[in-house]
């Protein structure tokens, strides 16, 4: 095996690994983080889906509390009205973090998880009472509204946050020591190039997972592409940083191996065998011991 091709194996082996160690670190900080879990369940209450789902079981547990209810329009409204209720929406995202908590659990199985229903009765009340006195009053009478989210058959998963991180820990040590072994073989023009391309690549799977994806997804038909579009984007707030400065970092790298010495080791290695110039008094220059030739004309003859 020639060194070049050394190389080359050890940089592709190297851009492996921080492919692997790049996407386990979005998977830690993004997926399994519990503060941008929060975010996305503010994220899903603002999706229609969520939303229409979340008032059908505000409204069935209203009408089973104060009979009529739901034939009540101002009562739909004020379901409506307490679904962008900030006590609503962090009530809900509290239960999705609840969820998540489970889920990141050893012992999570099927679980029903319930909205804090002193939240929900509250809002309720304060977007009846302006329309309905009687019909808020009523309701500080019965117990809290209580909204159940039923989690069957959550995936048990244990503590892969951890293993998230030693994962990228481990990945990203493994590819800056590749990544160096290689340009210590190789460092050239050609090689410092590629290792800037190959940087600004590692950006380009989040780029199109979490800012090109959740574009068409929004302009898609159906909850499910709504609801998607919501969590990416917010995934994305987290992650599209980081891809933008590999960009910036692999751009720049590129562009500088244009001013890299084409053979950084011969051009090194002719400076250092090249002797050094002749600083002395310069030589006297030796007469001419040449026989004067004479002058040819037109009248010379054989």
């Amino acid at each position: 095996m020639t060194q070049k091709s050394g190389a080359r194996i050890l940089l592709v082996l190297g851009f492996l690994a921080a492919f692997v160690g790049y996407d386990a670190w979005i998977v830690s900080h993004a997926i399994l983080d519990p503060g941008a879990t929060r975010a996305a369940a503010h994220a899903l209450l603002e999706a229609p889906a969520v939303r229409k789902g979340l008032a059908d079981q505000i409204t069935t547990e209203l009408d089973r509390q104060l009979p009529n209810a739901r034939q009540d329009p101002r009562a739909q409204a004020a379901v409506a009205a307490a679904l962008r209720d900030p006590r609503v929406a962090n009530a809900f995202a509290d239960t999705v973090a609840q969820i998540h908590a489970a889920v990141l659990s050893s012992n999570a199985g099927d679980q029903t998880f319930t909205i804090d229903g002193h939240a929900l009765s509250a809002a309720l009340h304060d977007a009846l009472a302006p329309h309905d006195p009687q019909l808020a009053a009523q309701l500080l009478t019965v117990p809290p509204i209580a909204v159940q989210i039923k989690a069957k058959d959550m995936p048990r998963l244990h503590d892969p946050q951890s293993t998230a991180d030693v994962v990228t820990v481990l990945a990203v040590m493994a590819a800056l020591l590749l990544i160096t072994a290689s340009l210590i073989l190789q460092h050239d023009r050609r090689t410092i190039g590629r290792v800037g391309r190959r940087t600004a690549l590692l950006a380009f799977t989040p780029l199109l997972v979490f800012f090109a994806l959740p574009r068409v997804l929004g302009h898609a038909s159906g909850d499910a592409p709504q609801i998607a579009s919501a969590l990416l984007r917010v995934y994305g707030a987290r992650v599209l940083p980081s891809a933008i400065a590999l960009v910036v970092v692999g751009l720049t790298i590129a562009i500088s191996a244009l001013v890299w010495p084409r053979h950084p080791l011969r051009d090194a290695h002719d400076a250092a065998h090249r002797p050094p110039p002749y600083t002395g008094p310069e030589p006297p220059r030796r007469p001419s011991t040449a026989p004067d030739q004479p002058a040819i004309t037109d009248k010379m003859y054989l």
